[in-house]
């Protein structure tokens, strides 16, 4: 009971001095105005309150991200759900260079969080999170978790299938990335659906390039004349000291190492991994590759059975596939076995331009007795092969620095068709035929006839 309630109750029972009315209504009154002045005090700092995201906003606008913080929280103590204010705060925290790094990254990352998966906002709330984990913190397993979980609340949002697509050319996984392109040129404007085209061309055949850009911006190449696999290497140490314990990362380096002949080390980096987490079963297939090729390039042809055995059943995906080629090509002496496994392997991307894939086949099928299916199978190997051929791709590049020459981008068409990718084809096509329409030609764009020499 408060002593306003007490005075009067006193005064209604008779308890008190009943001689001294002019003494009671005065502590009456001034209880009720000490009641007013606070609740007029409460309104006021409501008010204050409630204006704290507009004058949140104008500072945001004027990039004073230093003067966001005070106001948009006052507005988050009467609304600690709003998704705008949530987002705003957590946009000043990441920009805010006076803060030291660990508070910018945590203060936005806890904001972020607040925003539930249910709200308007949340595909928005879990990509800006995994940017600050990726660009921020150099983190790419915690950052694949929150681009993921934006996937799950909408499985097609371009911004969402974008990052995730450059995070796995990051990561030396851009065999993975064919079902988040297609997303991704779904979700473009006509007018700029080369430009993803051109991307997805760069990502498939020279990955080193595909992520030039980010290099650039996360400062793992310093100079455009750096060497690539230095830049690489920078980009893969750099994730692995932000997260050393990580499967993603460690393969990652791993197979870096391979390439670099240093099978030895590569092997090291593996078998200090700690074992996966559940929730880090989307990278088991990855890792598990890795070491399967490492050791089998080492001759260590028990182990590597042994670690497929360990393969996580359910799974037949292209890393699965060519594990199992693999080990019954090379520890069960099953080469009909194999060779039906690297077969249902190339029918995935980019099985179709595999050709080292379709030799290991075409010996296993002569192993196997099917030798005129591994002529045919040579044949097509011998025929991609040509098509990988620098001097052809040195072409391709020339030409795709052309988005706006209707002519020569028919050249692209025509490659995409003679490694039977009619998909790709198409759409190039279609945006030749867009290119016509906004010149008026669009009768004969995508007719023309190839330039001499394509």
């Amino acid at each position: 009971m408060t002593s306003a309630e007490a005075i009067l109750r006193e005064g209604d029972e008779g308890g008190g001095d009943m001689a001294s009315p002019g003494r009671r209504f005065p502590l009456r009154r001034a209880a009720l105005w000490g009641a007013g002045l606070l609740l007029a005090l409460a309104s006021a700092w409501i008010l204050w309150s409630e204006r704290g995201l507009g004058e949140a906003r104008l500072r945001a606008k004027h990039g004073l991200w230093s003067e966001v913080h005070a106001p948009v929280e006052r507005y988050l103590r009467i609304h600690p759900g709003s998704a705008e204010a949530n987002l705003l705060c957590a946009e000043a925290f990441v920009k805010d260079d006076a803060l030291p790094l660990n508070e910018r990254i945590g203060g936005a990352v806890a904001r972020l969080r607040a925003i539930p998966d249910d709200a308007p906002q949340a595909v928005e709330a879990r990509l800006a999170e995994a940017r600050v984990h990726l660009f921020l913190n150099y983190s790419p397993a915690v950052a694949e978790l929150a681009m993921r979980r934006a996937l799950t609340i909408d499985p097609e949002d371009g911004d969402a299938n974008y990052l995730v697509w450059k995070l796995l050319d990051l990561t030396r996984r851009s065999e993975e990335v064919e079902p988040f392109f297609w997303k991704v040129l779904a979700a473009r404007p006509e007018g700029q659906r080369a430009i993803v085209l051109r991307d997805w061309y760069l990502s498939q055949f020279y990955p080193l390039t595909s992520t030039s850009e980010l290099d650039r911006m996360m400062a793992f190449r310093i100079s455009p004349i750096d060497d690539a696999t230095i830049v690489e290497s920078n980009r893969l140490l750099r994730f692995r000291g932000s997260e050393p314990d990580s499967p993603l990362c460690n393969a990652a380096m791993a197979r870096w190492f391979r390439t670099q002949g240093d099978l030895p080390f590569a092997l090291d980096l593996l078998d200090k991994t700690p074992s996966a987490d559940p929730h880090d079963g989307i990278w088991e297939p990855f890792f598990r590759g890795t070491l399967l090729d490492v050791l089998l390039d080492l001759g260590d042809i028990d182990r590597a059975g042994e670690e497929f055995d360990r393969w996580p059943a359910g799974d037949h995906g292209r890393d699965y596939l060519l594990a199992r080629g693999r080990v019954l090509q090379d520890t069960r002496d099953d080469p009909a076995g194999a060779a039906a496994a690297y077969a249902e392997s190339l029918a995935a991307w980019p099985g179709p331009i595999d050709w080292r894939t379709m030799n290991r086949a075409a010996n296993c099928l002569a192993r196997a007795g099917n030798h005129e299916g591994a002529t045919a199978m040579r044949d097509r190997a011998a025929k991609l092969e040509t098509l990988m051929d620098d001097k052809v791709h040195d072409r391709l590049r020339i030409v795709l620095g052309q988005l706006d020459n209707p002519e020569v981008l028919r050249e692209v068409v025509d490659f995409y068709r003679k490694i039977d990718r009619p998909e790709e084809a198409e759409a190039w096509s279609s945006y030749i035929e867009f290119l016509g329409r906004q010149t008026g030609d669009a009768d004969g764009a995508a007719d023309a006839p190839l330039p001499s020499g394509g």
